[in-house]
């Protein structure tokens, strides 16, 4: 096939200012100066022209397009990887947060204190409120500690009753004390020690060998339901 003839030149045309005649492509007009317009075929070719910048915006126009378009089909190929529970990435990820370590929490010990019977066939335990010394102590049916024969030392005396009254007020005192946790409780008669005044039945808790020692233990006698206790010398 043959190639279709070009299309006819352009008809001269008149500058619009001046009127003057010019040819179909000619920029500026020779009378007055004017710049012509160009021809139509002129002007599409220099729209369309890589050096027109509607070129340029047409170009960055179908950059965008072709970004969204990919940006779309990595949304979808996203969304059914989530949908089929398979892996939505590729690209491995790094952890660089501490580790977290299982704990095992130990196992709870519960210790459970020994009971102690008081009675006629039981000997009470000796127990040692800082460096006190017991010196052949012994135990009576009631529970009651004597106090050793020959003995000077320090005491705490938790109750005095006179003995015109009895012993049975002494008694009891020793056996609240023991139940609230006091250690070798007794009761004497205050008229056996030079130290003492005559005439008293007496409760006390502790043999000690110094002054120190019985002082230091006066708080917990108090703090067990005694809060005038007080300590006493007992010499023979």
């Amino acid at each position: 096939m043959s190639e279709p003839p070009p299309p006819p030149p352009p008809e001269p045309g008149l500058c619009p200012r001046c009127g003057a005649p010019h040819d179909p492509y000619q920029e500026y007009c020779l009378e007055c100066g004017h710049r012509l317009p160009p021809p139509y075929g002129m002007r599409t070719r220099e729209i369309w022209s890589r050096d027109s910048p509607l070129w340029l915006w047409a170009a960055l126009l179908a950059l965008l397009l072709v970004a969204l378009v990919a940006g779309a089909i990595v949304a979808i190929a996203a969304t059914r990887g989530d949908e089929e529970g398979g892996p939505t990435s590729s690209i491995p990820v790094v952890s660089t947060g501490p580790s977290t370590t299982d704990i095992t929490q130990p196992p709870t010990v519960t210790i459970t204190p020994p009971t102690t019977t008081f009675g006629s066939t039981t000997t009470l335990p000796t127990t040692t409120v800082g460096s006190t010394t017991t010196l052949g102590t012994t135990t009576t049916t009631t529970g009651n500690v004597t106090w050793p024969a020959g003995k000077d030392g320090y005491s705490i005396f938790l109750k005095s009753v006179p003995k015109s009254e009895g012993r049975a007020k002494a008694d009891a005192a020793a056996q609240r004390a023991r139940n609230n946790g006091l250690s070798q409780v007794g009761v004497l008669n205050s008229s056996d020690f030079s130290s003492l005044n005559p005439g008293y039945w007496v409760t006390f808790t502790g043999i000690y060998d110094t002054q120190e020692q019985a002082n230091a233990a006066l708080p917990n006698a108090r703090a067990r339901g005694f809060p005038t206790a007080y300590t006493r010398p007992v010499r023979d």
